[in-house]
């Protein structure tokens, strides 16, 4: 394109009323010039022609290619906006040729609700959202996809934010399109408080980082009280919430307090929203009486945290009790058992004893065998560890320090599997003993015995691997 502004200007006026025929490509005067930089040929048209069209080819228009010109696209897409108002608004927006309008998206995803919201195109907000319906909601929002309000967030345009809130249609409310068949459907608008950008971010995360205070206000208060939740309790892919970001910006609102106070959810660094308090001090000085107010719900809240750990830790201790003195009912019937058994076997001494008339009248016959001997011995050990055992379950059951319990219900287990291993090796011995002359027969006696040390030894072993293996898993969970 040859360019020529006197040119361009002698045929304006030669005739002003001209709207722009198109070219071979699809294209107008003013599609040309705009997507070429003629910036003060743009001027030109815009303020000689009444109605020039905007125009372009594959249903493209001037202002297309306004946005993908880099070089003062501000200026030349203000300039078209003039242009385009000399006809009425909802003209360029809804008439029936300009559904392509519409449907731009440009190579970044974005649409031109996105370049408003960028340019803070306030003015024409309101008819640009009442257009979209003919296209639907959902072809602003996309996933994981920055939204115009994302946008407006970001460059810090609060005005243009809290007017897009306020214009957009509730998610409740329900609106008719037409599908690619061309068959109307009903739809719900996508809900601005719940759309995320390719950070996982909504809305309050940026107004957040931006550290405006009068934005976050303005979304906590055009946010309907079913949102509010999913809006402040929304982690990014760092773990943050809202509310981590507000408190490590330092940006203390009023309205928030609350749920800064009781917000409990953890970060990736497991942080919540009350340990990020001190991580920042950049704090706005009309913000310092929030943050006093936001400690002394925090010093409020700790010592309520420290009641209820407090109350967890006793109610926990008094069941761990509980459930160490059931256990403790069976293993007293054991212990009493052995004691009976071995108190009575020491009076039922095998052999039987010397009858009346001889010398050693009331001794027993086979007091002289070293094998008596060791079955008298390892019965009365048997009968001092089962008596010592019933002496610690009293002691057991009187103390409610659940630290003194537990070691005393480890001594009594203990005991208890010492004086059941003795209690068989006093049945071998007696057995032995009795059985002397007939010796294959108390061999084969004592090595079944022995059976039981070995399972005994064996189940020991396995719970003693067990632990170890529990304490590395802990030792791994911890490093």
């Amino acid at each position: 394109m040859l360019r020529s502004l006197d040119v361009t200007k002698l045929l304006l006026e030669s005739d002003p009323s001209f709207e722009g025929t198109r070219n071979q490509k699809g294209e107008t005067p003013m599609y040309m010039a705009v997507e070429n930089g003629y910036n003060d040929i743009v001027e030109l048209i815009s303020k000689t022609c009444k109605a020039c069209s905007l125009d372009g080819p594959d249903g493209s228009t001037a202002l297309h290619a306004a946005v993908k010109n880099d070089n003062d696209s501000l200026e030349v897409v203000r300039v078209l906006i003039d242009h385009a108002a000399r006809r009425p608004i909802s003209q360029l927006l809804r008439g029936e040729d300009n559904k392509h309008f519409l449907n731009f998206v440009d190579s970044e995803g974005w649409t031109l609700l996105h370049h408003a919201a960028y340019h803070q195109f306030d003015s024409i907000l309101s008819e640009m959202i009442e257009a979209q319906e003919k296209v639907g909601y959902q072809f602003v929002c996309g996933e994981r996809v920055a939204t115009p309000f994302h946008v407006a967030a970001r460059c810090g345009h609060t005005s243009t934010l809290i007017r897009l809130l306020r214009l957009w249609p509730s998610s409740s409310s329900r609106y008719t399109t037409v599908d690619e068949n061309g068959q109307n459907i009903m739809q719900a608008a996508p809900s601005p408080y719940t759309a995320v950008d390719e950070n996982g971010q909504n809305i309050l995360h940026l107004a957040a980082l931006t550290n405006k205070k009068e934005m976050v206000n303005g979304i906590f208060r055009c946010c309907p009280s079913k949102q509010k939740n999913l809006l402040l309790s929304k982690r990014d892919d760092n773990g943050n919430t809202p509310l981590h970001l507000l408190v490590a910006q330092g940006c203390f609102i009023e309205d928030l307090i609350k749920y800064i106070a009781a917000g409990d959810t953890t970060n990736n660094d497991n942080c919540t929203p009350r340990d990020m308090l001190y991580s920042q001090h950049n704090i706005v000085g009309d913000q310092v009486p929030e943050r006093e107010v936001f400690l002394q719900k925090k010093d409020i809240l700790f010592n309520d945290d420290q009641n209820k750990l407090r109350e967890k830790k006793n109610a926990k201790m008094q069941e761990d009790l509980q459930r160490y003195r059931e256990g403790t009912n069976s293993q007293i019937v054991v212990s009493a058992l052995i004691t009976t058994i071995t108190f009575t076997v020491g009076f039922t001494i095998p052999g039987g004893l010397h009858q009346s008339g001889e010398s050693n009248q009331g001794l027993a016959v086979l007091s002289k065998k070293a094998a008596f001997k060791i079955f008298m011995i390892a019965d009365a050990f048997a009968l001092l560890l089962s008596i010592c055992a019933l002496f610690i379950y009293f002691l057991e059951n009187m103390s409610q320090d659940l630290e003194h319990v537990t070691r005393l219900h480890a001594t009594t287990m203990g005991l208890n599997i010492a004086s059941v291993m003795l209690t068989m090796f006093v049945f071998m011995t007696g057995t032995y003993v009795v059985l002397s002359k007939s010796l294959s027969l108390s061999i084969t006696i004592c090595a079944v015995g022995s059976l039981f040390f070995i399972f005994v030894i064996v189940q020991l072993l396995r719970i003693a691997y067990e632990w170890r293996v529990r304490k590395y898993n802990d030792y791994k969970k911890e490093a």
